[in-house]
């Protein structure tokens, strides 16, 4: 009889954890929304077991969470005293909006041709925004505000340069829902010269027109500072 040689032992895959990875993924996305929406304010106190309850997670996911948006800036971890969500501050905001000022415009600059269609959609969303003011939405002033500008910068040739941009916008939405709430009629007049620009082809004026929306934009912030106090609570 002959001899039964026995078969080499293979290694099965280990799938990864889908649960752990979707409950941090949970945890992250709540943490940051409720960050960039001031459901947890600037500069108070992250309490992971509450953020477990709410997201219905247990105390792992949260700590991993918790490192991920440490990395991304919206968290700090101070000694013996836990995380924290990261401050508002003067420096922050000129950081923020020196190294989009740069990026931005050389989007705009660099970006390929707009044709009737993108220009009509452009208009449109300027339009959004304006009859958001008139009804009081704040929140959608800010969402179409975005979607304009990520309209334009999704016309740029980097994909790379459009990921770093977003990462920015992240960051800025803690300070710009401020500035459209100061300055929506004349932010709309600089919309309408950035579209005017592209509409005739003329990416360097439509540039220098975006460059002098988010410098004029840097400018009310800092004059508004004094006087609006970045909101601290706890949760």
């Amino acid at each position: 009889m002959p001899t039964k040689i026995p078969q080499k032992t293979r290694r099965i895959p280990v799938k990864p954890d889908k649960a752990n990875d979707s409950s941090v993924a949970l945890v992250v996305e709540h943490t940051r929304q409720g960050i960039l929406t001031d459901f947890y304010p600037a500069d108070s106190k992250i309490h992971p077991k509450l953020i477990a309850e709410r997201c219905g997670t247990s105390f792992i996911p949260v700590r991993e969470a918790l490192r991920i948006l440490e990395a991304e800036g919206f968290i700090v971890f101070r000694h013996n005293r836990g995380a924290w969500v990261t401050p508002l501050t003067l420096t922050d905001l000129h950081d923020i909006y020196k190294l989009r000022i740069e990026l931005e415009t050389e989007a705009v600059a660099q970006s390929r041709s707009f044709d009737k269609s993108d220009i009509t959609k452009l208009n449109l969303l300027i339009k959004k925004m304006s009859q958001s003011k008139t009804k009081g939405k704040s929140d959608l002033i800010v969402q179409f505000n975005q979607d304009f500008h990520f309209y334009i910068y999704e016309h740029c040739n980097s994909e790379r340069r459009l990921q770093i941009i977003q990462r920015l916008w992240m960051h800025s939405k803690r300070y710009q829902r401020l500035s459209l709430q100061i300055r929506h009629d004349a932010a709309e007049d600089e919309h309408i010269a950035i579209v005017d620009a592209l509409s005739n082809g003329d990416h360097i004026l439509a540039a220098e027109a975006l460059r002098d929306h988010l410098n004029t934009t840097v400018n009310l912030l800092d004059a508004s500072w004094q006087s609006t106090e970045p909101h601290v609570g706890s949760y």
